[in-house]
């Protein structure tokens, strides 16, 4: 008796039809007929009286009903058992992380997650102003965040580790007026239409940059379309210098990043942190360094 004829037997005898059991479990009366009549033959008895009144099990098919039972619950039990075993078993990584590194996350996460089959991860986007806040709140094993030091030091429970110095950038189209040009000033983007990512850390911005909130033509935590509108239109999107360099969009000159510069670039801090309690298994500091190798593989330099 294979699992498919368990199946047809529980099910004419729960139904006491042919006809609606085939119904039940979407395939022709013939063909479960059929199959049972070969397992009555295998066994060398009969299963079911079939009569105009329906379809009833004879003795021998009521022990065979009943020892199929027996046996479907025990594969049920043993499914059970199993998952929870796998659930044991597997590792999560909980990671909270700002919008600009979402991309070379992403990137990482197709390569790691293929040699790490135990491993399973839960990814939160979040404004970096809400990070720190958040990261004791839920049990985060790591975060990636932009801040000062001043910032971080503030914080009890959590320790850092400097990832790179990054640079506040522009995203543009070749409709855009700044694309073929070196680097732009916030005086220069004064009447620039902005795209924003919802999650943006606009106060940062704000005292950088001093946007008019005027000028804003759309938020979105919709990535692409936000590239998309940069691409088509005239419109700019800030960011960071690393957040989509290696995409294709960049690679083709679709779209250009843009160094935003007063008498210096504008320059900021990218940090992990972690509860010091906790600190980092080493599943999570083989990521970290698989993170840094991605930094590399586009160009810019993380520290080590």
């Amino acid at each position: 008796m294979n699992f498919e004829q368990m199946e047809y037997i529980l099910t004419v005898a729960n139904e006491k039809s042919i006809t609606k059991a085939a119904e039940k479990l979407f395939i022709s009366p013939s063909g479960m007929s059929q199959s049972i009549t070969k397992l009555e033959n295998e066994l060398g008895i009969k299963i079911f009286n079939r009569s105009k009144q329906g379809v009833t099990p004879t003795f021998e098919g009521k022990i065979v009903i009943s020892k199929a039972i027996t046996l479907r619950d025990t594969i049920k039990d043993l499914k059970k058992e199993i998952e929870i075993y796998k659930n044991n078993n597997k590792v999560q990584l909980k990671i909270l992380t700002a919008p600009a590194f979402s991309y070379i996350i992403q990137d990482l996460l197709v390569k790691f997650n293929s040699d790490h089959k135990e491993l399973s991860f839960d990814i939160v986007e979040q404004n970096p102003a809400n990070i720190i806040r958040n990261f004791n709140k839920h049990n985060y094993d790591i975060a990636f965040i932009s801040a000062t030091i001043e910032e971080l030091k503030r914080e009890s429970n959590i320790s850092f580790e400097h990832l790179r110095r990054g640079q506040i950038c522009i995203a543009v189209g070749k409709k855009s007026p700044f694309y073929s040009i070196e680097y732009v000033t916030p005086k220069d983007l004064e009447n620039a239409k902005i795209v924003m990512y919802k999650d943006a850390d606009y106060k940062r911005l704000l005292k950088i940059t001093k946007i008019n909130s005027k000028n804003i033509v759309l938020k979105s935590n919709r990535s692409s379309l936000l590239f998309e509108l940069v691409k088509e239109s005239q419109a700019i999107l800030y960011l960071h210098d690393f957040t989509i360099k290696n995409r294709p969009m960049v690679l083709n000159g679709d779209i250009r990043i843009i160094p935003l510069k007063e008498e210096n670039f504008f320059e900021i801090d990218f940090w992990l942190i972690y509860l010091e309690m906790k600190g980092l298994t080493p599943v999570v500091r083989e990521f970290i360094k698989e993170l840094k190798n991605q930094f590399k593989k586009i160009g810019i330099q993380s520290i080590n």
